[in-house]
């Protein structure tokens, strides 16, 4: 037995709704029901209470017209696959809705009913191949995070201990410490740290892709935020002989949350110093700019490919180019930094060109307006 399939016509004009309804019929020999509305409201309220297969859409309705009238369908349920009907002089309109996400398009006066049931009954299976494409994406997704979940809770645990055991030998509980020995617990501890900042951007992953990071914004020092920052990096930097070095000016409060904040910074330190060769600078710069503060991050590395510097905040992203040296990384910091700008209401962009080093600027918005008089400098 077919099946039938529930169709719902939006169309406007009583005399081509009756001749769609009579070749729908006639072509799909009865396996359809059709409810019929004149206007998009009333369209969309009956797509909401659910159960309909397909759309036929004229986009010249009383209430709506144009792309708009396709894109209000598709906003109240994606799921059912959407068939433009339109004039001959609205083609291209038609067109530009396929691109937009419609299964497909028909010019009223060239409709048969042989080409309607195919129009139909293909963009009905089209679209739920895409939704069982779509079905078996969300799953890998899901055990994919599930994994790096595990895994990174996993990781938390002995890291802790490690971090706990070589603080209690620099602390000298165990007995006085050699300056060599102190060294080597330095770069340990720097170590440690890395990988924190590693398993906790694995952690935020999972949360974002699950809906799940929080972002507490408050008013907050920003000047304070960059100063400490810049300080809790400077034996990194020193350790490859690298200058880093903070300039800004008197800043207004933010309107950010401090910890996410840090993790900002602490990513863009981090990438920083990994990618900038010894002897080269790293420097943090920041500024009023209306109603809003640019924090920029610049560097004297080799820089980042040209076709390359769109993709730098994309999951898992690393540079092909980049030294092994420079690769250490998990290729999420930058993908996490933008999620977590923009959920303060800041916009983050890079800036590169090959041997020329690399910028990366975020902004923050401001909560109250400062006049700049003098700039400060930190090294």
């Amino acid at each position: 037995m077919a099946e039938t399939l529930a169709l719902l016509l939006i169309e406007d004009s009583p005399s081509d709704a009756m001749l769609l309804r009579e070749q729908l019929h006639e072509s799909m020999n009865g396996d359809v029901s059709i409810e019929h509305t004149s206007t998009l409201e009333e369209g969309l309220a009956r797509l909401g209470q659910g159960g309909i297969d397909a759309v036929l859409l004229d986009l010249g309705l009383p209430d709506s017209s144009g792309l708009e009238t396709f894109e209000r369908v598709s906003e109240t349920l994606p799921q059912p696959a959407v068939v433009v009907i339109t004039g001959l002089n609205d083609a291209r309109l038609a067109e530009e809705a396929v691109r937009l996400g419609a299964q497909d398009y028909m010019v009223k006066d060239e409709a048969s009913p042989e080409k309607l049931r195919q129009s139909i009954t293909y963009a009905v299976r089209r679209q739920r191949i895409l939704d069982d494409l779509e079905h078996v994406r969300q799953e890998q997704l899901a055990a994919k995070d599930r994994f790096l979940s595990h895994v990174s809770h996993e990781l938390r645990s002995p890291l802790a201990v490690i971090h706990q055991f070589v603080s209690l030998l620099a602390d000298g509980v165990a007995g006085p410490l050699s300056a060599e020995q102190r060294d080597y617990l330095d770069v340990t501890t720097r170590n440690i740290e890395q990988l924190r900042m590693m398993i906790d951007d694995l952690l935020d992953v999972g949360r974002l892709q699950r809906g799940q990071l929080s972002v507490e914004v408050r008013a907050a020092s920003l000047n304070e935020l960059l100063a400490e920052a810049v300080r809790s990096f400077q034996r990194s930097a020193q350790d490859k002989s690298i200058e880093l070095e903070l300039r800004t000016w008197p800043l207004p409060t933010v309107s950010c949350d401090p910890q996410r904040t840090r993790q900002v910074l602490s990513n863009l330190l981090d990438n920083a110093i990994k990618f900038t060769p010894s002897a080269g600078s790293v420097r943090v710069e920041a500024a009023s700019a209306g109603n809003q503060v640019r924090i920029s991050v610049r560097d004297t590395g080799p820089g980042i490919q040209p076709e390359n510097l769109e993709h730098v905040f994309e999951q898992f992203f690393q540079e092909p180019h980049a030294e092994e040296a420079s690769r250490n990384g998990l290729g999420v910091g930058l993908f996490v930094s933008r999620e977590l700008v923009t959920r303060q209401g800041g916009a983050i962009w890079a800036e590169s060109e090959p041997g020329g080093g690399t910028t990366v600027t975020f902004t923050l918005p401001a909560t109250q307006a400062r006049t700049a008089r003098r700039s400060t400098w930190e090294r």
